[in-house]
């Protein structure tokens, strides 16, 4: 046995055992009515570190080492053999032998060459044992540990190691793992069972013995997670169900707890006889496993709370603010909206755009650097509203529409103001009211709803005017792209209209747009570049009426003829009707909605006045039966009490005259501007773009057909070349074939002369002259 006390090759390589399974972190369920963590309903698990959830009393994290047992693979470091007992050749061990080792450690099995190779035992002095294949020393293939306290390993194992698919079995606590390994280490897909019965389970990815990526992990308590892992703990974007509770949650999780956006529904038991279940559902922010910031609650009930949250609690000051105030904004909304139109049965309006942009700009909105159109484009986001309707005049609003968008306009004014302070919102829509919807609403400006009569007759302007605004928009530069009208582009529509005149002058028109405006015109610079709505496009129409129409052209159009037949053309002349829909006259009762807009009845927007009839009931006017009935009194009356009553009649009759000249002559300005003027422009602007369409056309048909007529002339010249080309080939044949008789004939007559050789070469290129 001298030879086996010397170092054995088989000691070259190392042989180790594996790990076996270290303790995780792991999170159990957490409340969902309070959002709240808790403990765990499952037990203690093997070989994992447990970290207990806050509790109900929001204690902080712990971690637990339940075992803190590891398995590691001795090494065989160049073994003396003690003792073999088996085949040799050529002094190697070969075949199946047993040797023993100095310090214990024995190897029953296949030798090769004097190594371990081949299926074989190898048990360590500590009691771990392999079973499996060996190449060259080193454990491979399939092979099976057995440590010392019965925990088994079954599956591939390369160069000593758990590499590739394989099963662990703890026997101290009912753990178990079944999948990838990589250097010993649980590494790729795998499962977890941490109880015999199987119901608790984790399935999913793993990265160096820790849970990373997408998994599933089942509770013992039957709660379920599904989502995304990292560093054993619930994080990312994942569902927790607590079939304990009826409670699910979908959204962002960050170290085991509810963190970001997400929604947690509370399922209700469901009402005997119906098949729908009652839920309460959450849909916003999370902080810490708390509800804090910005969400909406869903009760069962159909109720809606949308606002702050601050620790599972309502912080709902914006919405105490707008409850404080609620009593006016109805009052206010109610107002504008009936800005225009003609009483309805209940009372009650629809807002439109139109009377929205009329309050923003009473108010004083657009003093905060932001126009009309920017806050048509901030309340249309993260709503399907149609880009051809962002501005649309005819769209209506309802009250919740009505305070949602203040919301959002006084948040978009001074949340920068406001960034640091809490409760934002609350402060920056407290602000909004205090300077600007309080000292300025329900103060009218413009001339759009000046008065009841004016504004009822303007609207018969109102859907030609729109039709000629979008006419003449342009697409935005920046998304959504829709269309909109610069001042510049308003001012080049004016002057392709050739209504640029001593009147309307540019100066002219900068003054009225700028009124109200103070980032329009400095008093020495003016922005061209500022956005208009169409209620500030057609209010500036109404302005340049009463500047661009005198009052001896309105004269003039009243001095007509009064007899039937004049009447009727002078009638006709100044009809405007309207087949469009008109915004201001939509009513809870008594109008139509359709698709955002109300149409106006037409009884409502027939207020074209014949100014002939007007001047001949004029008369009648004067001697109404209550007027009738007073002369009568005041002539049985005392001379004193006689002259005060006329005097009083008199002064209504002229309050009366002079109100009713004046409405026929604001009503004269609009016609003559409106028909006479603007629209006659427009119309004679696109007889003209459609003339030079048809020009194009023409043209274009011109130069199609004398391409054609080109094509064909190249054709024919390219025919007469070729046939002048073949002629030409011929008549060289008929030279080169008479050139040898020549020849033949110059020797017989040697006394020919170069020039006659000349006068012929002359003729030939004579004649091919004349054939060309």
């Amino acid at each position: 046995m001298g030879k086996e006390k010397k170092k054995d090759k088989k000691g070259d390589k190392p042989v180790r055992s594996p790990t076996s399974l270290s303790d995780y972190p792991e999170f159990p369920k957490q409340h969902g009515s309070t959002a709240r963590q808790e403990v765990s309903a499952s037990p203690v698990l093997p070989l994992e570190m447990m970290v207990n959830e806050l509790g109900s009393n929001r204690e902080s994290n712990k971690q637990q080492n339940e075992d803190p047992t590891q398995y590691e693979e001795p090494i065989l470091t160049k073994l003396i053999v003690e003792s073999y007992e088996g085949g040799k050749v050529r002094g190697l061990y070969e075949g199946d032998g047993f040797a023993v080792f100095q310090g214990g450690c024995t190897y029953r099995g296949m030798f090769s060459e004097g190594l371990m190779h081949g299926p074989g035992t190898y048990i360590w002095a500590d009691g771990l044992k392999y079973e499996g294949d060996f190449v060259k020393n080193v454990p491979m293939n399939h092979g099976k540990y057995t440590w010392p306290d019965g925990s088994t390993y079954e599956g591939e194992v390369v160069n000593g190691m758990r590499t590739g698919s394989g099963v662990f079995k703890c026997s101290s606590q009912p753990v178990s793992y079944i999948g990838h390994w990589c250097h010993g280490r649980r590494h790729g897909k795998g499962s977890i069972y941490y109880n015999q019965e199987g119901t608790s389970w984790y399935e999913g990815d793993w990265v160096q013995n820790i849970k990373k990526g997408w998994g599933v992990r089942c509770y013992t308590s039957g709660n379920i997670y599904e989502g995304q892992w990292e560093n054993n703990m619930r994080h990312g974007e994942g569902r927790m169900r607590w079939l304990t509770t009826n409670e699910e949650y979908t959204g962002q999780w960050e170290k085991g707890i509810q963190n970001g956006f997400g929604t947690h529904t509370w399922f209700l038991k469901r009402i005997p006889n119906s098949q729908y279940p009652l839920r309460n559902e959450y849909i916003g922010d999370f902080v810490n496993g708390y509800r804090h910031g910005h969400g909406k609650f869903y009760y069962a009930s159909g109720a809606v709370y949308e606002g702050e949250w601050v620790s599972n609690k309502k912080h709902g000051m914006a919405e105490y603010a707008v409850l404080r105030n609620l009593t006016e904004l109805r009052r206010i909304y109610s107002f504008y909206s009936s800005l225009g139109c003609d009483q309805s049965l209940d009372n009650t309006f629809l807002m439109t755009k139109l009377h929205f942009w009329r309050f923003l700009k009473d108010c004083k909105f657009h003093h905060h650097k932001i126009t009309l159109a920017d806050m048509d484009r901030i309340l249309s986001d993260n709503q399907d509203i149609p880009v051809e309707e962002i501005h649309s005049p005819f769209t209506t609003i309802l009250l919740r529409t009505f305070l949602n968008y203040l919301l959002q306009l006084a948040y978009h004014i001074h949340h920068k103001e406001y960034q640091n302070r809490s409760p934002s919102l609350f402060l920056c829509f407290t602000k909004l009211m205090t300077e600007n919807i309080h000292p300025n609403a329900c103060r009218v400006k413009g001339n759009l709803f000046n008065g009841q009569q004016e504004t009822l007759y303007s609207m018969n302007y109102i859907d030609k005017c729109w039709e000629i605004y979008t006419a003449h928009c342009r697409p935005n530069a920046a998304p959504p792209h829709e269309l909109t009208m610069k001042m510049r582009h308003f001012l080049w529509m004016l002057k392709d209209f050739k209504m640029i005149n001593k009147e309307l002058t540019a100066n002219k028109f900068v003054e009225i747009i700028a009124d109200d405006n103070p980032f329009i015109h400095d008093g020495i610079d003016s922005n061209f570049e500022l956005e208009l709505v169409f209620m500030e496009f057609f209010e500036a129409l109404l302005s340049f009426a009463f500047i661009s129409v005198t009052d001896q052209m309105t004269k003039s159009c009243l001095n007509f003829p009064n007899d039937d037949s004049s009447g009727n053309k002078h009638g006709s002349s100044y009809t405007v009707t309207s087949q469009h829909r008109s915004p201001s006259t939509a009513t809870s009762q008594g109008s139509d909605v359709h698709n955002g807009s109300a149409k106006s009845p037409s009884s409502k927007l027939a207020l074209l006045f014949d100014f002939s009839k007007v001047r001949k009931s004029e008369p009648k006017m004067r001697t109404a039966p209550s007027d009738e009935r007073l002369s009568k009194v005041n002539f049985k009356s005392p001379g004193k009490e006689l002259t005060f009553f006329l005097s009083l009649n008199e002064k209504k009759e002229k309050s009366k005259e002079e109100g009713k000249e004046k409405l026929n002559m604001w009503v004269s300005h609009m016609c003559i501007f409106f028909v006479n003027t603007f629209f006659q422009a427009h119309k004679c602007e696109e007889i003209l773009k459609e003339k030079v369409k048809e020009n194009r056309l023409h043209l274009v048909a011109l130069a199609k057909q004398r391409k054609i007529e080109n094509e064909e002339l190249e054709a024919r010249l390219d025919t007469l070349r070729e046939e002048e080309a073949r002629r030409l080939d011929d008549e060289v044949d008929l030279t080169v074939i008479k050139a040898p008789v020549e020849t033949s004939s110059l020797q017989f007559t040697p006394s020919s002369t170069k020039e006659e050789a000349v006068v012929f070469q002359s003729k030939l290129i004579s004649s091919k002259k004349k054939k060309k």
